[in-house]
């Protein structure tokens, strides 16, 4: 990976990297995008002062500076300067380069330090809208929340459940159900509104117990 890419992937959320590359971006792609960023916008910064100054400067009279300095002397002129500031400090404009300036020192600094890849906060709070949006579209898509269906087999060596919702079960899972454990045989796709269904068998006492997931039927209207 040369380095002009390493620098433009850095900003991005690993989530979109990885739609680019499977490589981790080399902490030098990181200093320099980090770099770059603090210094681009503190020359933005300097030139948007100094054009906010001399724009301040040609709307104030000499007249009234003049004024300023009879009654109060220099102190009240540099409290002209002073008010001057603090109006140019909370600007939009520079509030927004002031959090770039330091936004692109601590990119740098988890870079060194770390050696961590910090994206751009605005990139990574639109991967987290985007993420948001996509769980409550899959959450559309599964249809309304139900109580799961858990049907224990009258000889009490096997249960069937069909949720609205899937499990994150695997075969090397021991599920505690009505004081029993259990441990999945097959998953099977059914219709809805109950689309998931797990077979389990009762666990035999000798095999080993790695975890104990603790199952309620409920736990799909609880978001689990």
């Amino acid at each position: 990976m040369n380095i002009f890419s390493a620098v433009i992937l850095s900003f991005l959320p690993k989530r979109y990297r990885d739609a680019f590359t499977s490589f981790e971006i080399p902490s030098v792609g990181s200093i320099i995008g980090g770099f770059l960023e603090a210094a681009v916008a503190f020359a933005l910064l300097v030139r948007s002062y100094d054009s906010f100054m001399n724009e301040r400067l040609a709307a104030t009279s000499l007249l009234l500076m003049e004024r300023a300095a009879e009654k109060g002397g220099e102190s009240a002129v540099a409290a002209i300067g002073g008010f001057t500031l603090i109006d140019f400090l909370f600007r939009l404009t520079t509030v927004v380069l002031m959090f770039f300036v330091l936004e692109g020192l601590v990119r740098v600094i988890a870079s060194i330090a770390g050696r961590e890849t910090v994206p751009t906060l605005p990139l990574k709070l639109f991967e987290y809208a985007q993420a948001q949006f996509s769980a409550q579209q899959k959450e559309h898509r599964m249809g309304a929340r139900l109580r799961d269906e858990a049907v224990i087999d009258p000889s009490g060596q096997s249960l069937r459940i069909a949720s609205c919702r899937p499990k994150e079960w695997t075969k090397l899972t021991t599920i505690s159900h009505e004081g029993q454990f259990y441990e999945l045989v097959t998953e099977v796709k059914a219709t809805a509104p109950r689309p998931f269904v797990y077979h389990l068998r009762k666990k035999p006492t000798t095999a080993v117990i790695r975890g104990i997931y603790a199952y309620d039927p409920d736990e799909a209207l609880q978001g689990k």
